[in-house]
């Protein structure tokens, strides 16, 4: 049962991947993203929006693991009340 769960997985993350170069592949337009302070060089537009899309995707990853951090802490005070 194992390894089909992980053949599953490892389907669904090359299926990805593939979807991700050729959506990059077909959004060749060449692109420069101004930031404030700093200009980047210029890369495809399909590049970009997936290095936006997996930056966004971490940031929200950390956001989600801080709040549940600071849950398991209070549901373990919880518990410790609890015990006494």
């Amino acid at each position: 049962m194992r390894a089909i769960w992980f053949l599953i997985k490892f389907v669904m993350i090359l299926a990805l991947a593939l979807v991700g170069a050729m959506f990059a592949l077909r959004n060749d337009h060449g692109l420069s993203v101004d930031f404030i302070l700093v200009r980047s060089p210029e890369m495809s537009l399909g590049l970009w929006l997936l290095v936006f899309l997996a930056a966004g995707a971490i940031m929200g990853i950390l956001a989600s693991s801080l709040i549940l951090g600071s849950y398991r802490r209070k549901l373990a005070r919880f518990k410790k009340g609890i015990k006494k």
